[in-house]
């Protein structure tokens, strides 16, 4: 019996650590734009017991934060920019911290262009972008069309793996492109970016209580073995 009780009590301490550990990410990328907090899911063993059942991510959007760079761009709904990878991917992201390389392109500040591509000609004097996703330049003085760019919609966005550099890959399922304002992919906004979706008391209240149900499974792990 009171070995069972060490196995229940160090299962306590391992799922204890693990939200733990998922709530200093979520802390550590506080300032991060476009971050998507983790929650730590946990079930019981029918042995006794408890056990991580999933760590999954919350899609729910952050603020936009104002920014003067018309490149800055948040989307307002459930939309992720497109950009493609080195290795001939798509990622999706809802940072959206853009910028213009040396070719024109209008990339992430990764350097991961847009998908479909956008193209800023090199004596182009401005850059706009609306609410629906047309990326107009100022050229001789006159705003000239020069791009598109599409939203990806996810029917479990919270399924989406994460790739670092503000990236995710759609394991969730395919997704579905389209131009910002259709469906609910929402709308472009210029010169903001999205802060993350992180709740500093929440995360502190969290990581308390965490620190305390692993103390007092150590506790039941010395009580336990005392007896023995």
């Amino acid at each position: 019996m009171f070995i069972n009780s060490i196995f229940s009590a160090l299962s306590g301490m391992r799922t204890s650590a693990t939200k733990l550990q998922t709530s200093a990410n979520n802390l550590a990328n506080l300032q991060t734009p476009g971050f998507k907090k983790s929650r730590t899911e946990i079930s019981d063993v029918s042995s006794g017991g408890a056990q991580v059942s999933a760590v999954t991510r919350l899609s729910t959007p952050g603020s936009p934060i104002p920014t003067t760079n018309p490149l800055g761009l948040a989307v307002n709904g459930e939309g992720y920019f497109q950009v493609s990878l080195a290795d001939g991917g798509t990622g999706f992201t809802r940072a959206g911290s853009f910028k213009i390389d040396n070719t024109g392109q209008i990339t992430t500040s990764s350097g991961n262009p847009l998908s479909p591509p956008v193209s800023v000609p090199g004596n182009a004097t401005g850059v706009s972008i609306d609410s629906s996703g047309q990326v107009s330049a100022i050229v001789g003085g006159s705003s000239v069309t020069v791009g598109q760019i599409e939203l990806a919609q996810f029917n479990n966005p919270g399924g989406l793996t994460a790739e670092g550099g503000n990236l995710f890959s759609a394991s969730s399922g395919p997704s579905v492109s389209g131009t910002p304002g259709s469906g609910s992919r929402g709308t472009v906004i210029s010169g903001a970016l999205e802060s993350s979706n992180v709740d500093i008391a929440e995360e502190i209240v969290g990581q308390i209580v965490s620190k305390a149900a692993f103390k007092a499974n150590a506790s039941v792990i010395r009580a336990a073995d005392e007896l023995i």
